[in-house]
This record gives structure tokens, C-alpha cells and sequence, in this order.
């Protein structure tokens, strides 16, 4: 998967990662917190990439039904 590419930045704390999607290019950015641990880093960005390989950025779907299916895998 190329489609994507990954950059830090300081976010808030209770902000661990987000995904920007550009239908344009069909190309995501992946945002993760540079203020949260290792462990943290990395969990949040298996869970951004789960959004891109179940194509949460294309559907008509709720918020809180994506995420609640993201949370229970």
C-alpha cells in the first residue's frame, strides 16, 4: 500500500492520530502525535490504517458507527 504517507506533529494530547483523505489523488495522510508514547504511536496508526483498508473515507456511513467498528476488531 503506497497510497498514504505518515508525518508528526504536536497535537493535543487526547489527539492520538487523524487521517486526511484527498479524493483528488486518491492519497491519504496519516497525522500521529508526537507527544504520546511509542506504544501509543503505533496503535494509533494500525487504527488509522483500518479506516484506509476498510475505505471508511469513501462510504456514507456515521462517524460513530465507523469508529465503534474500528474499536471492536
Amino acid at each position: 500500500m503506497d497510497d498514504y504517507m505518515v508525518v508528526y506533529k504536536n497535537l493535543p494530547h487526547k489527539v492520538h492520530a487523524f487521517t486526511m483523505y484527498n479524493a483528488e489523488d486518491n492519497y491519504y495522510t496519516i497525522v500521529l502525535n508526537s507527544r504520546i508514547s511509542y506504544d501509543a504511536i503505533k496503535k494509533a496508526f494500525e487504527h488509522e490504517l483500518h479506516h484506509i483498508m476498510h475505505n471508511d473515507f469513501c462510504v456514507d456511513k456515521n462517524v460513530a458507527d465507523i469508529e465503534l467498528n474500528a474499536h471492536s476488531i
